[in-house]
């Protein structure tokens, strides 16, 4: 990450409120996603690797329709579940995190929890590694 948005910054883009004694945040969808794409705008990606994993974007690049990868992943690919950057997998933690991974690995289904991982885990909000 090169960036982190200061969190006045993102302060100032909701609307706080004390309900039950609890603060909440409110904003509207756009405002949701503005802020989303503000926050992954300092994400570094992998522009070879983004290409080379996304065949569908690296043909929209390469026609123009695209800018570039990091463009693609601040606009849409984060959205699409699609990673920015190879992210290494503890495979030991990771197995033992998620008995069900571990157990598609034992029957074939997936050859490794990483295979898992970018395929399917990431989209599904497991974590590569004990953060």
């Amino acid at each position: 990450m090169t960036y982190l948005p200061p969190f006045d910054l993102i302060r100032r883009m909701v609307e706080v409120s004390t309900e039950r004694g609890e603060l909440r945040v409110k904003l509207s969808y756009d405002d949701f996603i503005k802020i989303l794409r503000m926050m992954i705008s300092g994400v570094d990606v992998d522009e070879r690797w983004y290409l080379d994993q996304n065949e569908d974007i690296a043909k929209a690049v390469g026609g123009g329709a695209v800018s570039s990868a990091k463009q693609h992943f601040v606009d849409d690919g984060y959205f699409e579940g699609r990673l920015p950057f190879p992210m290494p997998v503890n495979e030991r933690w990771y197995l033992q995190q998620y008995p069900d991974v571990a157990e598609s690995v034992r029957k074939g289904v997936v050859a490794s929890g990483e295979q898992h991982f970018a395929e399917d885990g990431y989209r599904e909000g497991r974590l590569p590694f004990p953060l």
